[in-house]
C-alpha cells in the first residue's frame, strides 16, 4: 500500500462494458484548464483472462494517468499498478535517469528526483537489469536524453523514444576506434561491466568508482591480460602496459579510458602517449532516449514465441512497457509477485495483458524485486509506492523510467475534495464524516485554494473551513458534498446507511505484553442489511479499565496501552446507543498441556485408517536430556476419501486463562500429512485448530492458532493426523513433543448481543410466497451402510420437503461422505425412493462429494458441477465449492457467475437471483473453519453480489451450508443463509443453529426491483427463509394463570435425537392460538384484537395478560404444534 495520502478519481465497475472517462465538469481558468487524462484501463480490458476484478484511477499529471488493479487469474490473484501515458501531451515528458553515476544505486524515490529536472519528476519505474552482486551498473544498453550511460554490442528488445514517438525495437551502443594509423577496432560498448573475451570497452566519467576490474571478469574470472589508456580530447595521454589488473578508475572529467582485455589489451598497449584516436561510439538507432530490457513480450498485436527459458515461463514480478501503435501512448506496468496476494506472471502472460490494455508492441524491463512504482498523484505533497515489492522493502536501482511534467505548479488550476478516512464513503444517520479539500496547480500538485464547502441530500454541513469539511448524516439515502474554490468544483458522492444495529472492533481482544506496547483499535457500525462503515472518534466515547489507558488520533481509531496495575481489563466504545468491549490483557505466560511422558493416559482412535503409538525421545529441553514424546505410525493406503489417525488423552485437559495459540514439536515424515488439534470450546462446541501441512523433513514446531473469539477456557482433547488428497497414498511416522500454550489471562466480557437477521424469519412462515425453493444439506452417509443413521436422516428431510412441495429442491452439497461410485449410487436409489419426478432437483457439490474420489463420479451420476435455470422471474444459480474455493477447478464457473449476473441485469422478466454454493463466504461460528479457503475470494464474491443489488436495483441472495448449524444475516443488503445439518450431528449449539432440519426459502418476484434507497423490508419482501428443524416432540411452556396487565414468560422446547433445543431464532415458529396477539413488532402491537386475551411476544418470550378470559397459545415448527391454555382474571371484559 501507498505510504502517502490516495485520491480515487474513478471506481470501475463490472456491470458495464466500457465506463466514460471521469471528467471534471467545470469552468476552467483562462490560461490552465483542468488537466487532461490519458486513456484509462477499463473493465472490460481487465476482464481478458481475469474475473472479481477491482481497480481504481488516480490522476498523476496532465496526459499521465496511474490505474491500480487485481483480478482473479487461472493461476491465482493478480495486483498490478499501471501507467498510461499521452506522448501527445505538450507538457509530459519522460528519461532514462540515474542517481548521477553508472555504477551507483539508490532508491526509486531517490534516482526519480536526481538530476536538474528532479523536482519536476511525478511517477517513476524501476529500469533494465543490473549487475547486481557487483558493479550495480545496467546490463542492458541505457540511454538517457543527454547521450549513452551505459552500452553494449549486443542488441536487444528497448523502449525508446525519437521525436516524441516511442517504439519497440533492438538498440545496443557500440562504436570504433580508429588509430593514427588509420587502424580500425571495434568497441563493445560504454561503460559495459561485462566486456567480451578480446574487447575494447570505453569508460567515462559516469561509470563511477567502482573497480574496473569488474569488466574484464573479476571476481570470479579475472582476464590475466589487461591494458588501459586514458584519452582526453582525441589525445592518448596515458598507456599501461599489459598487466593482471585494470584497479580503481581514473577518468578524467573531460576524458575517457579504453580498457582491453586479451587480444584488446595487446592492442590497448600498443598505443603511445600523444598518439590522436578517434572514438566514436553511440546507438544504433537514431533515438532520442532508449531503455534495453530481456524480451519483446508483444510484437505487431501478438504475443511472440519466446522459448521455455524459466525466465519466460517461471511467474515473477515483473515490470515492462507497451506502446500503442501509433507511438503516442505508454503503458508501463508493474506486475506483483511471490505471494499470495500477487503470484505474478509469466512474459507471455504480461504480454496478453498489455495488448488487452491497447499495447502493439511492448518490452520486458528488470523484474523480481527491482519491480517498483512510484507517483505522486493529485494533491499528494510527495510521491508513493503504489507496488508491493516482492522483497517486502524498495530495491535500489541503478536506473529508472522518470516521468516529468512541466506544467505550472503555482497558480490554482482545479480543486479535489477526499475522505479523511480513506475508502469511507458511507456514513449513518446522526454520525459524523470528515472530508478534506486540496487546491490543484496544473501540474496536479498541490496548492493553496479558500473555497467553500456545501452540502445536499442526506447529509448535512456541520462545520468547515477551507481545506476541511465535517458533514453528518441526516437519514437514509445519498447525499453529496461539494467544495468550490475559484470557480472550480469537486464533489464528494456520500451514502447514508440504515441505523446502526451493532458495533465491531477491528479487534475483539488485544494483549499487551509490556507497558511500552501499544495496539491500535479502529470500530465500525453495522446496520439491519450488513452495510458497513466507520465510525469516526468524535462520535465514540471510549472508555478503559483500570489498568490501561485509550488515547484517540482525532478521526478514526485509538492507541491502547497497558500501565502494568492490572492483568486484565477492557476498552469498551460507545456509539450511537450502542456499546461493544474489547478484551485487554497484560503479560502472556506459557504452559505445558499434555504429559506425553504417560502413555498410559492415552488412546487411539482412527477414521478410514489405522496406526499404533508409542514412547519415544522428544528434542532436547533446557537441561539438554531429551523430553518426552509419542511416536505415532499410521496407514492411510486403506480409502481414497479423508483418513485420519488420532492420539487420544482420556482425560481432556482444560488450559488455564485465555489461549491465543498452541505450539508443538513434531518429527516429521515430510508426508504432507494434516496436523489438527481438537478442542472444546468454552460453550462446549468440538471444534479443530488447523496447524501447517508436514512437508518438510525433520523436527519442527507446529503453530495452531486461536481464532479470535473462540470461547475461552479450551479443552485439548485429541491430536489428529489427516490426509485428505485421494491421490494420497502412504504409511506414515511422526512424533510429537512438548505442546505448549501460550495464554493471558481471562478477561470477563460482557455478551455481545446476537443480531437476528430479519430474513430468516423466527415468527411466521413463507407458504404464500409465489416462488418456494427447499434447501437440504450435510447429510454425509457412504454406501457401505445403507441403513446408517446418516441415510435415515437423509431420507426423513427427503419426506419432509417432498410433503412440503417446493418448486424446487437444492441439495447443497455433502449429500455423500466419501464420494464413491458407491455413494453416489445409494443417493440416486435414495432419491428415487423418497423424492418426485414431479418437483426438479438440483444437487450441488460439496467437499465430501471429492472427498474420497474425482469429481467425476460425482458428474456421472448427477450431471454439471454449477448450473443456471430460470425459476419463473429468479434466476437460480448453482456453483462448486468442492476443492474449497469456487476457483479451485478453474475459472470457467466464476465467468459463469459474470455473465448470469449480467444476463439478470439485462433482462426484462428476471427481478432477482439466488447463488447456492456449498461454503460459506464467512463461518457464523467462531472457529471460522468451514468457510471459503480463499477469504479474498470470498470478499470479491460478497461485492460482486452487492455491486449487482446496488447498480441494477434488482435483489439477489447467497445461499450456502458447510458450518454445520443454520444462520441468516446480510452484507451490504445481500441476504445471506447457511443450511445446517440434514443427517450428520451438528457443529454448534442449539443457541448458534446447531440442529438438523432444513430451510424453505419463500420468494415474491414482483418484489425483486428495489427502489432506489432499499429498505430492510423491501429485502425480507423479496426473500424470506423459514428454518424446518426435525421435530421428534415439542413443548410449550409458561404461566397458566395471568391478571390483566401481568406480565410472565412463555416458551417452547423441541427434541431431536435426544437434543433440546429453543424455540427461537434461527428455529422459526408460527406463534398464534385462540384469543392470543401475537406481537411483531409493528404498530399493531399497541391495538390488539378487542377479543384477545393474552398478548405474546415471540422475540421476547413474554405473555401478556390483556383482559378476562381464557386463551389457548399455540406453537407450530416444522408442522408440529403444542398448545397451552392461559387464564386471565382480574378487572376488565
Amino acid at each position: 500500500m501507498p505510504s502517502a495520502p490516495r485520491t480515487p478519481v474513478l471506481t470501475q465497475t463490472r456491470w458495464l462494458a466500457l465506463l466514460a472517462a471521469f471528467a471534471l465538469l467545470l469552468p476552467a481558468l483562462p490560461t490552465w484548464p483542468a488537466a487532461p487524462a490519458a486513456a484509462e484501463v477499463t473493465d472490460e480490458q481487465l476482464a481478458e483472462g481475469g474475473v472479481l476484478r477491482d481497480s481504481q484511477d488516480y490522476r498523476v499529471a496532465p496526459g499521465l494517468d496511474l490505474t491500480t488493479f487485481s483480478r482473479l487469474e487461472e493461476g491465482g490473484w493478480k495486483e498490478g499498478s499501471v501507467l498510461t501515458a499521452d506522448l501527445t501531451e505538450s507538457t509530459l515528458s519522460v528519461d532514462v535517469t540515474d542517481d548521477g553515476t553508472v555504477t551507483g544505486r539508490s532508491p526509486l524515490t531517490d534516482v526519480m528526483h536526481a538530476g536538474e529536472r528532479g523536482d519536476r519528476a511525478v511517477a517513476a519505474v524501476n529500469g533494465t537489469f543490473f549487475d547486481i552482486n557487483h558493479s550495480d551498473a545496467p546490463l542492458r544498453t541505457s540511454m538517457s536524453s543527454a547521450g549513452v550511460r551505459m552500452g553494449t554490442s549486443q542488441a536487444m528488445p528497448a523502449l525508446t523514444l525519437a521525436d516524441g514517438k516511442a517504439a519497440i525495437q533492438a538498440l545496443s551502443a557500440s562504436g570504433e576506434l580508429t588509430t593514427a594509423d588509420g587502424a580500425v577496432h571495434e568497441l563493445e560498448g560504454i561503460n559495459n561491466p561485462s566486456l567480451p573475451e578480446d574487447g575494447i570497452g570505453v569508460y567515462t566519467p559516469a561509470w563511477g568508482d567502482y573497480t574496473l576490474d569488474r569488466p574484464v571478469g573479476a571476481p570470479e574470472a579475472m582476464s590475466e591480460e589487461i591494458a588501459l589508456a586514458t584519452v582526453v580530447d582525441g589525445t592518448v595521454t596515458e598507456v599501461t602496459e599489459v598487466q593482471d589488473t585494470a584497479g580503481d578508475p581514473e577518468i578524467p572529467e573531460d576524458g575517457q579510458v579504453l580498457l582491453g582485455r586479451e587480444d584488446g589489451a595487446g592492442m590497448v598497449a600498443n598505443l603511445e602517449v600523444g598518439d590522436a584516436v578517434d572514438i566514436e561510439i553511440g546507438p544504433d538507432q537514431d533515438v532520442d532516449l532508449g531503455i534495453a530490457g530481456s524480451h519483446q513480450i508483444l510484437k505487431d498485436g501478438e504475443v511472440p514465441d519466446m522459448g521455455e527459458d524459466s525466465l519466460v515461463t517461471t511467474s515473477h514480478p515483473r515490470t515492462a512497457v507497451g506502446v500503442s501503435r501509433d507511438g503516442s501512448e505508454m503503458f508501463v506496468l508493474v506486475l506483483d509477485g511471490r505471494s499470495t496476494a500477487s503470484t505474478g506472471m509469466t512474459l507471455p502472460e504480461m504480454g496478453q495483458i498489455l495488448e488487452d490494455m491497447g499495447a502493439h508492441n511492448a518490452v520486458n524491463l528488470d523484474g523480481g524485486g527491482s519491480s517498483a512504482l512510484a507517483a505522486r498523484t493529485a494533491g499528494s505533497e510527495s510521491e508513493a509506492i503504489w507496488n508491493s515489492p516482492s522483497d517486502g522493502v524498495v530495491r535500489e536501482v541503478p536506473n529508472a523510467l522518470v516521468f516529468y511534467s512541466d506544467a505550472p505548479a503555482e497558480e490554482l488550476a482545479d480543486v479535489q475534495t477526499s475522505l479523511a478516512l480513506e475508502g469511507e464513503d458511507a456514513v449513518f444517520p446522526g454520525l459524523q464524516r470528515s472530508l478534506e479539500a486540496t487546491g490543484l496547480a496544473a501540474d496536479l500538485s498541490p496548492v493553496m485554494a479558500d473555497g467553500a464547502f456545501t452540502a445536499e441530500g442526506a447529509v448535512e454541513l456541520e462545520q468547515s473551513d477551507q481545506a476541511g469539511a465535517v458533514v453528518r448524516g441526516t437519514g437514509p439515502g445519498g447525499g453529496a458534498v461539494t467544495y468550490t474554490a475559484a470557480g472550480h468544483e469537486a464533489r464528494q458522492e456520500l451514502r447514508v446507511l440504515g441505523e446502526p444495529v451493532g458495533l465491531q472492533a477491528s479487534e475483539r481482544s488485544l494483549n499487551l505484553p509490556d507497558a511500552e506496547t501499544s495496539r491500535t483499535v479502529a470500530l465500525t457500525g453495522y446496520d439491519a442489511d450488513g452495510r458497513r462503515a466507520r465510525i469516526e472518534t468524535a462520535d465514540v466515547e471510549a472508555t478503559a479499565s483500570d489498568g490501561f489507558e485509550v488515547t484517540d488520533d482525532g478521526l478514526g481509531s485509538w492507541g491502547v496501552r497497558a500501565t502494568g496495575e492490572a492483568a486484565t481489563g477492557t476498552l469498551t466504545l460507545r456509539a450511537a446507543g450502542l456499546e461493544t468491549t474489547v478484551a485487554l490483557t497484560h503479560g502472556t505466560e506459557e504452559q505445558q498441556v499434555l504429559d506425553f511422558s504417560d502413555l498410559s493416559a492415552f488412546s487411539d482412535d482412527a477414521a478410514r485408517a489405522t496406526g499404533s503409538f508409542e514412547a519415544a525421545e522428544g528434542p532436547a529441553g533446557e537441561d539438554g536430556e531429551p523430553t518426552p514424546g509419542v511416536r505415532m505410525t499410521y496407514d492411510f493406503t486403506t480409502s481414497s476419501a479423508t483418513r485420519g489417525y488420532y492420539l487420544v488423552a482420556d482425560e481432556p485437559v482444560t488450559v488455564e486463562g485465555s489461549t491465543q495459540a498452541l505450539t508443538m514439536d513434531v518429527l516429521s515424515d515430510g508426508s504432507g500429512a494434516w496436523p489438527r488439534l481438537q478442542v472444546r470450546d468454552g460453550e462446549g462446541t468440538v471444534t479443530n485448530l488447523d496447524g501447517e501441512n508436514l512437508d518438510g523433513e525433520g523436527w519442527q514446531s507446529v503453530r495452531f492458532t486461536v481464532p479470535e473469539g473462540l470461547p475461552q477456557p479450551l479443552t485439548v482433547e485429541r491430536l489428529r493426523i489427516m490426509e485428505t488428497r485421494p491421490e494420497a497414498q502412504y504409511m506414515g511416522d511422526i512424533t510429537v513433543a512438548n505442546l505448549r500454550a501460550t495464554t493471558t489471562p481471562q478477561a470477563e466480557l460482557p455478551e455481545e448481543p446476537r443480531i437476528h437477521d430479519a430474513a430468516l424469519l423466527a415468527n411466521g412462515d413463507v407458504s404464500d410466497r409465489p416462488q418456494r425453493i427447499a434447501v437440504m444439506s450435510d447429510a454425509q452417509f457412504v454406501g457401505a451402510s445403507p441403513d446408517s443413521d446418516a441415510v435415515e436422516g437423509a431420507r426423513r428431510t427427503l419426506r419432509e420437503i417432498r410433503e412440503a412441495s417446493p418448486d424446487l429442491l437444492v441439495i447443497n452439497g455433502d449429500l455423500v461422505d466419501e464420494a464413491s461410485p458407491e455413494d453416489f449410487a445409494l443417493a440416486q436409489r435414495i432419491l428415487e425412493e423418497e423424492w418426485t419426478s414431479d418437483i426438479p432437483f438440483v444437487y450441488v457439490p460439496g467437499n465430501h462429494e471429492v472427498m474420497g474420489g474425482d469429481i467425476a463420479h460425482f458428474e456421472e451420476a448427477f450431471g454439471p458441477t454449477s448450473t443456471a435455470q430460470d425459476l419463473g422471474a429468479t434466476k437460480v444459480i448453482t456453483m462448486n465449492s468442492a476443492p474449497g474455493t469456487l476457483a479451485g477447478d478453474g475459472l470457467g464457473q466464476l465467468e459463469m457467475l459474470e455473465e448470469q449476473l449480467g444476463a439478470v441485469a439485462e433482462s426484462d422478466a428476471l427481478t432477482g437471483a439466488v447463488v447456492f454454493f456449498h461454503h460459506p463466504t464467512d463461518d457464523p461460528l467462531p472457529s471460522e473453519s468451514s468457510q471459503l479457503s480463499d477469504q479474498r475470494e470470498a470478499r470479491a464474491i460478497e461485492e460482486q453480489l452487492a455491486e449487482f443489488r446496488r447498480t441494477t436495483g434488482k435483489s439477489v441472495a447467497l445461499v450456502n451450508a458447510h458450518a454445520g448449524v443454520f444462520h441468516g444475516g446480510a452484507v451490504e443488503g445481500v441476504t445471506t443463509l447457511v443450511n445446517g445439518n440434514s443427517g450428520k450431528f451438528p457443529a454448534g449449539t442449539p443457541a448458534t443453529g446447531g440442529f438438523t432440519g432444513w430451510t424453505m426459502l419463500g420468494i415474491d418476484p414482483a418484489s425483486g426491483v428495489v427502489r432506489r434507497n432499499p429498505a430492510t423490508q423491501d429485502r425480507v419482501d423479496w426473500l424470506a427463509a423459514e428454518t424446518r428443524p426435525w421435530v421428534d416432540s415439542l413443548a410449550v411452556e409458561g404461566r397458566d394463570q395471568l391478571a390483566v396487565g401481568e406480565v410472565g414468560e412463555v416458551s417452547a422446547t423441541l427434541t431431536q435425537d435426544g437434543r433440546e433445543v429453543p424455540v427461537a431464532w434461527p428455529v422459526t415458529a408460527q406463534w398464534g392460538g385462540t384469543g392470543v396477539h401475537v406481537a411483531t413488532g409493528g404498530a399493531g402491537d399497541e391495538h390488539p384484537d378487542r377479543r384477545d386475551v393474552v398478548r405474546v411476544d415471540p422475540r421476547t418470550g413474554e405473555m401478556t395478560g390483556l383482559r378476562r378470559g381464557a386463551a389457548t397459545v399455540t406453537v407450530t415448527v416444522n408442522g408440529e404444534t403444542a398448545r397451552m391454555t392461559v387464564k386471565v382474571a382480574g378487572e376488565g371484559r
